[in-house]
This record gives C-alpha cells, sequence and structure tokens, in this order.
C-alpha cells in the first residue's frame, strides 16, 4: 500500500490540481460532514455543475491546447481535458473520502 501511495507522488499524478482539489474537498467533506451531508452533496447536480464549471475555466486559462500550426485553439481536445479533469476530480474526492475513512478505524 505504501509504495502505491509513492508511486502517485513519484509520477506526479497528486500534483494535478484537478486531483489536488478532489482530494482536499474529499478530506474536508468527511472530517466536517455528516453521512447524510455527504449524500445530499453527492446526489445534488449543483456540484457536479460547479465541479464542471472549475474544469472548463482552468482547461480554457491554463491548459490551452492548439491545433498543429500553433495558431488556433484545438477546442474539441480541450474539451476532452476538461471532461477529463471533471473525472479525475469526483474519482480523488471519493476516493479520498474512502481513505480517509479506512485509516479511521
Amino acid at each position: 500500500m505504501i509504495k502505491g501511495i509513492i508511486s502517485l507522488f513519484t509520477t506526479g499524478a497528486v500534483f494535478n490540481p484537478m486531483v489536488l482539489l478532489g482530494i482536499i474537498c474529499g478530506i474536508v467533506s468527511i472530517m466536517r460532514m455528516d453521512a447524510d451531508a455527504i449524500k445530499a452533496l453527492a446526489t445534488n447536480y449543483h456540484f457536479y455543475l460547479l465541479i464542471a464549471f472549475v474544469s472548463f475555466v482552468y482547461t480554457f486559462i491554463f491548459k490551452k491546447e492548439y491545433k498543429e500550426g500553433g495558431m488556433e485553439l484545438d477546442y474539441t481536445a480541450m474539451m476532452f481535458t476538461a471532461i477529463w479533469g471533471i473525472v479525475k476530480f469526483v474519482l480523488a474526492y471519493f476516493l479520498s473520502m474512502s481513505f480517509v475513512f479506512m485509516i479511521s478505524f
């Protein structure tokens, strides 16, 4: 288990901003909220819209991708990057909550 955690840091997967934000939000949620509040948050579509907004803003401001010529933005690739950011956040959010729950015993 320790090797897996160390490999997350050495590959840089944890330092992706969407993953890091998901980990921080997951840890804060499991420490501050009860089970009913977490379930209400997980079933609220506004939460996912907020995550999508953050991911799209991050992608279109900081992770711009250009077409081959380097003159035009590649909007299709940026859309997929933003959607992948949403997936990474949600996975990091729920897996960090389960990790904290696992080590709390």
